[in-house]
């Protein structure tokens, strides 16, 4: 344990203690102190959006009535009975009058006046937050799973076709890259722009080329080019998920899934300027005698072949990148700055508003959505035991990342991916927003820490950094300048951890949630479970073509209203700070600056996406929250 004994401060919040049971052994928030809970507004915003995902569900049932020609009304039904819940039925039909759900919440406040037709379903909302506002509804999972169960007709079974998957959006947003999914380039433009561009890494040794052949590189990047030469010019790139290893496939709730640990080659052809990724070849598994290579000329198998990927980077998307590298790896943060930190201190001021509603959603993920029997058990094709161990093993003893590796030009440079002629979107806009955040951090840290001696003398300061790595604290890997006892004496680290702290709760989060809703919906981009194992041979694949790995129609609909709550949420923006939260006028200047450079990073995103093969809108800063609060 560190030199300052946990139980020994007086400034100790009671409210805040460690639970190391519930992710275990990671540390996380025994409770969801009072403080935490999620506002009026946020629970607004939050039904409205389950009440689109109804809305979405209920038209879907009238057509399919229509496709199965079954004489129904030209007017589809579009009823919600919640009369269990004292609000009577709710008629979706007049849904679009509702004020958008991301200024729901203030309406709520401010009376719901001028809303026309949909005055009686804003007063249910209204009434369905205020309920949940006070804790009568329970998490905002079980008022998920509460409204979607009224529903009584459901997808089910096998797809008849690939058009099964599209007739299930009706009024939800279908994924731009829905219609490209099978297409190399879109497959490719995943592993840079996707929900989890965070697997890419450069290779750097002949076992990173997976045994590829020269003309197999050479039909796809050009006629003399060659394997050897492209490992030397830095042009192969490697998809690894070798932590996935471990996973036992599930069967839970609808039979035998699969889950694998593929290793999939990228390269850049021949040239100079920014180019874009082409898949190359693919093991379905870690091991080359078990798993032969894939490449684009094996037709059916390299379809099944790229299946096996996107599978395999949904669950590293969920557990590791999401769940693992944001969500818990701010938890013990808040809980340590909460039990450390006064109120007025200014490392306090800074971080609070970026703690926003972290531990309510994080307890209530652990308690229903990763816990056995819960959507993530439903969906991905390990079983949650496993899935759990990933995620704890990602935070605790993954050698290659930690919180300080973690940073994102740290992080960057251990995968080898800052050749600016790779086409890369998550890279240059996250640049962008955390050049933004360490500006802000830095002027903001200057006005209180003049010096080194000034960090190193802040006793709370010491205090909480001691308490984040110790066993009894906050266990966090990484964290310091030594990466072991929490060693924090200097300016600069101090700038880094605390740019850290901002980028991750708020963009990095960002990138990884909100491609749920943009991306992981459409079942054939993202399958979160495969329902057939990998195809042990080219001939195997060709006998069994077409839908076979692919999730029956009630977990492709469960996926797409599920992610499509998560990722459609967008509660408080980032630089909005409470009006007058800063109380020394030396802050002022700076986080207009701060405000003004994340208006300006919006406009260059939006130059760049104008261009892009598909456009990136994750890392725009008036989309990217201040807190992780879903």
């Amino acid at each position: 344990m560190s030199a300052v004994s946990l139980s020994s401060a007086s400034n100790a919040a009671p409210e805040y203690q460690y639970n190391y049971s519930y992710v275990a052994p990671l540390a996380m928030a025994q409770g969801v102190p009072s403080d935490q809970k999620p506002t009026l507004e946020w629970w607004g915003q939050a039904i409205a959006q389950v009440l689109h995902i109804a809305h979405n569900r209920l038209l879907w049932v009238h057509e399919q009535a229509q496709r199965d020609g079954k004489d129904v009304p030209a007017t589809p039904a579009l009823n919600v009975d919640l009369s269990h819940l004292g609000v009577g039925s709710l008629d979706l039909t007049h849904l679009d009058k509702l004020p958008a759900p991301s200024s729901l919440g203030q309406k709520l406040r401010d009376g719901l006046s001028a809303v026309g037709e949909a005055a009686r379903l804003a007063e249910q909302v209204a009434g369905l937050a205020e309920k949940a506002f006070r804790g009568e509804l329970g998490s905002i999972f079980d008022v998920f799973k509460t409204l979607l169960e009224s529903l009584v007709v459901k997808p089910k079974g096998r797809p008849g076709s690939m058009q099964d998957y599209f007739n299930l959006f009706t009024t939800l947003p279908l994924p731009t890259a829905a219609h490209t999914y099978e297409d190399d380039a879109t497959f490719a433009w995943m592993r840079v722009a996707g929900f989890n561009p965070l697997v890419l890494k450069r290779a750097r040794s002949d076992g990173d080329t997976l045994g590829l052949s020269d003309a197999a590189l050479g039909a796809v990047l050009g006629e003399g080019d060659s394997v050897g030469q492209a490992l030397r010019d830095g042009r192969l790139y490697l998809a690894d998920y070798k932590a996935l290893a471990r996973v036992v496939n599930g069967n839970f709730p609808d039979g035998p899934k699969y889950m694998f640990a593929p290793r999939a080659l990228f390269g850049l052809p021949r040239g100079s300027g920014v180019r874009q990724l082409k898949p190359l070849g693919i093991r379905c598994g870690q091991d080359p005698a078990g798993y032969p290579l894939y490449t684009p000329a094996d037709g059916e198998a390299w379809q099944q072949a790229k299946t096996v990927v996107s599978v395999a980077d949904v669950t590293h998307h969920e557990m590791v990148s999401h769940l693992g590298h944001t969500h818990l790896l701010v938890e013990p943060f808040v809980v340590a700055t909460h039990r450390r930190l006064p109120d007025e201190h200014p490392v306090s001021v800074l971080l609070r508003p970026h703690f926003e509603g972290t531990l309510y959603i994080n307890n209530a993920a652990q308690a229903k959505l990763i816990a056995p029997g819960g959507d993530v058990d439903m969906l991905l094709g390990g079983t949650i035991q496993s899935n759990r161990a990933v995620t704890v093993a990602s935070l605790l003893d993954d050698p290659d990342y930690d919180f300080t590796q973690g940073m994102l030009p740290r992080a960057l440079e251990l995968r080898g991916v800052v050749d600016p002629d790779l086409d890369y979107p998550y890279r240059e806009d996250a640049r962008l927003v955390w050049g933004a955040i360490e500006q802000w951090v830095r002027a903001y840290v200057g006005v209180h820490y003049p010096d080194n001696a000034a960090v190193a003398g802040d006793a709370a300061l010491q205090a909480w950094a001691a308490e984040l790595v110790a066993q009894d604290g906050g266990r966090v890997k990484g964290f310091g300048e030594d990466g072991v006892a929490g060693k924090l004496t200097t300016v600069e680290y101090l700038v880094q951890a605390l740019t850290m702290l901002l980028f991750t709760g708020s963009a990095q989060h960002a990138a990884v949630n909100f491609a749920q809703a943009g991306v992981m919906t459409f079942v054939p981009l993202a399958p979160g479970a495969a329902y057939r194992a990998a195809p042990p041979t080219r001939a195997d694949a060709a006998l069994n073509p077409g839908l076979d790995p692919y999730p029956p129609l009630d977990m492709a609909a469960e996926q797409l209203d599920f992610l499509t709550l998560l990722g459609s949420l967008h509660h408080s923006k980032l630089g909005d700070y409470p009006l007058l939260h800063f109380k020394d006028p030396r802050v002022h200047g700076p986080l207009k600056a701060f405000q003004a450079e994340l208006e300006r990073i919006g406009g260059v995103i939006e130059q760049r996406n104008a261009t892009r093969y598909e456009p990136y809108p994750y890392l725009v800063p008036s989309l990217i929250p201040q807190s992780i609060n879903i």
